[in-house]
């Protein structure tokens, strides 16, 4: 009998220690891709038509592990993206790692911690916790830096605790009271407790940086950049409830308490501790979470497999994934996964991506003399200056940094522009009469320079500053370019807006030229700004804005007929356009007092 137990208790150890070596597996210095989609459990036809899906998609990089191995490794997953968002997740797990240290109490209130603003907060508002910081249910509805989405009301209407609002006022005060309550920064803390244990492979401490709006809020952003691939990992912790091989980064008590479902934010999702909770019934049943952020940016964690998925959309160029149809890419992943992974599957390393060839070394003599500090953008464009860019040579290449953007290796191109990492915005440097470096711009506000000077009537610097960016591509130029022929040959001009049309964003296309109007309104060119808007209204004769902004230039030339013309075709087109109604309504007013 004896003999009998103790190989029963001899094939159960070997069994329990099987199990736990499939779901200890971690990436060391690399990750681990498996060589076979089988053995990790997938269907591989099924994960081609998924990655298909996904190919239709605008995203940059799509990854997903399976037991602590790579099983697809979709476009760019080795580019630091911003993460927008999903930056919160990163602090609440930085909250952990201090709460289970015993050196952070929840219940703490931010009066008691000394938060406030220029402005004075309410005293109802310094009741809030840290815990009803971390729920996003401060009920303080301070403007906040880097806001997006904001579910605001008025301040002091809601109670801490009893309002679940949305509001990046909760988030960045937070990486405030980290480092009043511990000494330690947010991106200095995540490197040391996750960065450097995780082995993240892409990820530096200055790929972090705090963005501040000091006209809203004492308290800035904490923007992070990161790849796929260090997301990946990050989300594997998460996964394996806090544990990262041997080691028990966090406490599972903690994991658990902070992806828990405190509210209920829509049908899809709900909101834990800066994580969203997944409510439907498709992703739920898997113990699915997310980090996410603006174009869906987003790590999701399935504990109850053991599965990772990041999806990264580059919003250096304006591009966001749609939730329905990302949502319906992960489902087709989860339906892709028809089995465990084997007990011993073949892994092979993941090859690294070839370097930019745009990012290319150069002698540190050459790039010495672009070093300096400047205002950007620069003052021989006549635009106010909006922050300051500094320049500085590491090695064979410059350190570019500004506290709008952070910090970005950048690279002297072959054409004299330089070339920043990960997001690979173009400036040019401009020099003065010297030749010397006076300053850098982007294309974009080389051409709202020329539109400026356009705008008070100097067409030929308009031209020479349009000269400047003629090799440089994408829609917003082209759309300068329109608008300065449109004061010249505007036949010619809507015809090259049409075929800009087939191939770009109207929406992007609108707002442009509308705004191009407004800058002409603001010169005092309201003529100009009559062609423009009547372009616009000729391009988009279905969009009421584009109606609305031309009433309002005639409006402003005195113009009133016309104006209650096409406040009225507005009106047509969106009867909610209080705006509109708004405008008829006081013109005809001051007629009959003129009466």
């Amino acid at each position: 009998m004896r003999q009998r137990l103790s190989l029963v208790c001899s094939l159960l150890l070997l069994l329990v220690a099987g199990s736990a070596l499939a779901g200890d597996r971690v990436p060391t210095e690399n990750w681990l891709r498996y060589a076979d989609a089988t053995d990790a459990g997938f269907d591989p036809m099924a994960l081609q038509a998924a990655r298909e899906q996904w190919e239709s998609l605008p995203s940059s990089a799509f990854l997903v592990v399976s037991d602590g191995a790579v099983v697809a490794d979709w476009g760019q997953t080795q580019r630091r993206f911003m993460c927008h968002s999903v930056r919160k997740s990163f602090l609440s797990a930085l909250f952990g790692i201090y709460w289970d240290r015993g050196d952070l109490e929840l219940n703490k209130t931010v009066g008691e911690i000394g938060i406030d603003e220029d402005d004075g907060l309410l005293d109802r508002e310094k009741q809030a916790r840290i815990l009803d910081l971390l729920k996003a249910r401060s009920g303080v509805f301070h403007p906040a830096a880097y806001a997006g989405r904001t579910d605001s009301r008025p301040r002091g209407s809601e109670g801490p605790g009893r309002y679940f609002a949305y509001n990046n006022w909760d988030f960045n005060t937070l990486a405030a009271i980290l480092e009043i309550e511990t000494g330690d920064t947010v991106f200095e803390a995540f490197d040391e407790y996750f960065g450097q244990p995780l082995q993240m492979e892409d990820w530096r401490v200055s790929d972090g940086y705090f963005h501040y709006q000091r006209d809203l809020s004492r308290y800035p952003a904490y923007p992070f950049r990161m790849s796929a691939r260090d997301a990946a990992r990050f989300g594997l912790l998460f996964a394996r409830r806090g544990r990262w091989g041997d080691d028990q980064i966090l406490s599972r008590h903690w994991v658990n308490r902070s992806t828990a479902l405190y509210s209920i934010d829509n049908e899809v999702f709900g909101y834990g501790f800066m994580w969203w909770v997944a409510r439907e019934p498709r992703f739920e049943k898997f113990g699915f979470v997310a980090a996410l952020g603006v174009g869906n940016q987003m790590i999701a964690v399935l504990p109850e497999i053991d599965l990772v998925i990041v999806n990264r959309a580059d919003t250096y160029d304006g591009q966001g994934t749609p939730t329905g149809a990302l949502l319906d890419l992960v489902e087709a992943v989860l339906e892709a996964r028809v089995g465990d992974s084997v007990e011993d599957p073949e892994l092979v390393p993941i090859v690294d991506q070839p370097r930019d060839s745009r990012l290319e070394p150069r002698a540190s003599e050459v790039l010495a003399q672009f070093a300096g500090e400047y205002a950007y953008p620069p003052p021989a464009l006549g635009l106010p200056a909006r922050t300051e860019v500094s320049v500085r040579v590491e090695g064979d290449h410059l350190v570019t940094f500004s506290e709008v953007s952070g910090t970005f290796a950048t690279y002297l191109g072959a054409d004299g522009w330089l070339v920043e990492e990960d997001s690979f915005d173009r400036y040019l440097p401009l020099r003065d009469a010297s030749g010397a470096v006076a300053g850098l711009a982007d294309a974009s506000v080389i051409a709202d320079a020329a539109l400026a000077a356009a705008a008070e009537g100097k067409m030929e610097l308009a031209r020479e500053r349009m000269e400047l960016i003629e090799s440089e591509q994408g829609t917003g130029l082209e759309v300068s370019r329109i608008l300065l022929a449109l004061l010249e040959d505007p036949s010619a001009a809507e015809a090259r807006a049409r075929r800009l049309l087939e191939e770009a964003s109207p929406r992007e296309v609108e707002g442009r030229i509308n705004g191009a109007g407004y800058q002409l309104i603001a010169a005092e060119r309201v003529e100009d700004a009559v062609a423009v808007f009547e372009l616009n209204t000729r391009l988009f004769p279905e969009g009421f804005n584009t109606w609305d902004s031309l009433a309002e230039a005639h409006m402003t030339l005195g113009h009133d007929d016309e104006a209650i013309r096409f406040y009225t075709r507005s009106l047509e087109l969106n009867p909610e356009n209080s705006n509109a109604a708004t405008m008829i309504e006081r013109i005809r007013k001051a007629e009959s007092t003129e009466d």
